[in-house]
């Protein structure tokens, strides 16, 4: 397997009736109730999702709710159609994470590591040619999932985006970016720089803590935002590109759609590389 995934630098379900925290499905951080679930933001002085669409698209929001129309609800396994990239926008946290993949659905042990790194808060790259994103290539067939692996020093767990590998809760959010397509970003593969053209652009960010870490009603701190990484992988329930200038409200939600992911582990993006299989 060869992967492309390009760094952008800035980025339990115990009786509970949905898989994100009670706050997040129920807007508490944005106080409008609309059914689409929203990350929390402005909490740690950080960049927020987003920030990393803004540092994408140019745009001017200004909260996780103004990304709603862009909100992909079935997010839990991808399609792979070849060689395609993943860029990491910019991480946000205090762990040495590593992101990778899966390809044995609904088991998680079939893994790949494709992007480790260090503890960092902040965007690393514009994705220019003088300020690449790190990335690795990945040529792969047929349904996969992502996974972040935890080796402290905060915590030493392993997140999928599976729920139901996660006892229930989801780690991550992903968000359509359909403006990306045709357009290309520059990627650092560790053994040169190339540019890559996006066609089925999404940006995924996780949540790198379990459920209770900080309050006992809160997954992490709800901000999704620890790894943030832009994909060029579709969710496999997506089966029509997504038209953002109306509200996506249901269509996200009964189709779903991708974003990329930003991690809270601020840290520092090793550039290209490919690890071995666990």
């Amino acid at each position: 397997m060869r992967i492309t995934i390009a760094a952008l630098a800035l980025l339990h379900f115990s009786g509970q009736a949905t898989p994100y925290s009670s706050n997040v499905e129920n807007d508490y951080y944005h106080h409008d109730v609309n059914g689409i679930p929203t990350a929390r933001d402005h909490n740690d002085g950080v960049p927020d999702l987003f920030d990393a669409m803004n540092m994408l698209l140019g745009t001017r929001y200004q909260s996780n709710a103004e990304l709603d129309n862009r909100f992909v609800a079935n997010d839990q396994l991808f399609v792979g159609e070849g060689s395609q990239s993943v860029a990491l926008v910019g991480l946000t946290a205090g762990n040495h994470n590593t992101l990778g993949i899966y390809t044995d659905v609904g088991v998680g042990e079939e893994k790949t590591a494709i992007l480790p790194s260090n503890p960092h808060y902040g965007f690393m790259g514009d994705g220019s040619a003088n300020q690449p994103f790190a990335g690795v290539s990945l040529d792969i067939m047929g349904e996969f999932g992502w996974y972040l692996e935890q080796s402290g020093p905060v915590t030493y767990s392993t997140f999928y985006s599976e729920n139901q590998l996660n006892g229930g809760w989801d780690h991550t959010m992903t968000f359509a970016i359909p403006e990306l397509n045709g357009q290309s970003r520059y990627l650092d593969l560790g053994d040169g720089i190339v540019e890559h053209t996006f066609s089925n652009a999404y940006l995924i960010g996780w949540e790198d803590l379990p459920f209770g870490f900080f309050e006992p009603d809160m997954l992490g701190d709800d901000d999704y935002d620890d790894l943030m990484y832009l994909v060029d992988f579709k969710p496999a329930s997506i089966n029509k590109p997504v038209d953002v200038s109306e509200p996506l409200s249901g269509v996200l939600l009964a189709s779903g759609l991708l974003g990329c992911c930003w991690q809270r582990s601020k840290r520092r993006i090793l550039r290209s590389f490919a690890l071995p299989r666990k």
